[in-house]
């Protein structure tokens, strides 16, 4: 299986288990589609081995722990989706490094910590979903940045204060959800 670009194992809610190391070594992959199963554990360091990776989804899962920062060696990401699981603990910086990224959810999670400015950086973001989580902080000002951005959804996610002005450069925002 060396050679395989798209895995697809979705909606089987009796898949169990974690992921397992021979996963990360199909260096091939540019489509992981794992989302809607019962699967646990976390994300290897090892997924910077997955350089190729276009799209990647592992929402409606329980996997648990933090984003890794080798996530940063994902330099083709356009997908991203990581919803509803039991992931925690802060964004990593090396998110940010993701240039191409468009589609970002991390929604019903419990990340904690703040919304870098650093998410500026993201230029071709579409979505950024990222409600029902606990940061803290507010929605930082970089966000006008992303002039691509058509739904941004916050609501439930533990941020305060005022709109940064930024917000109001957003001219494709679509859904704004606080």
């Amino acid at each position: 299986m060396k050679n395989l670009e798209n895995l697809k194992i979705s909606g089987h809610r009796g898949l169990v288990g974690t992921l397992p190391p021979s996963l990360f070594e199909l260096s091939n992959l540019e489509f992981l589609y794992l989302n809607g199963n019962s699967l646990i554990g976390s994300v290897s360091e090892n997924i910077r081995q997955l350089t190729k990776l276009i799209d990647f989804r592992i929402n409606d899962n329980s996997f648990n722990g933090t984003i890794p920062d080798a996530i940063q060696f994902c330099q083709e990401l356009e997908i991203l989706d990581f919803s509803h699981n039991d992931l925690s603990g802060t964004l990593p910086s090396g998110l940010f490094k993701l240039s191409t990224l468009q589609y970002f959810y991390l929604r019903a999670n419990s990340f904690t910590g703040s919304i870098s400015e650093d998410i500026g950086q993201l230029t071709k973001l579409i979505h950024l979903l990222v409600d029902e989580n606990k940061f803290n902080g507010t929605i930082p000002n970089s966000i006008g940045l992303c002039q691509d951005l058509e739904k941004l959804h916050l609501q439930e996610s533990g941020l305060h204060g005022t709109l940064p002005d930024g917000l109001y450069d957003l001219m494709n925002l679509q859904d704004l959800y606080l």
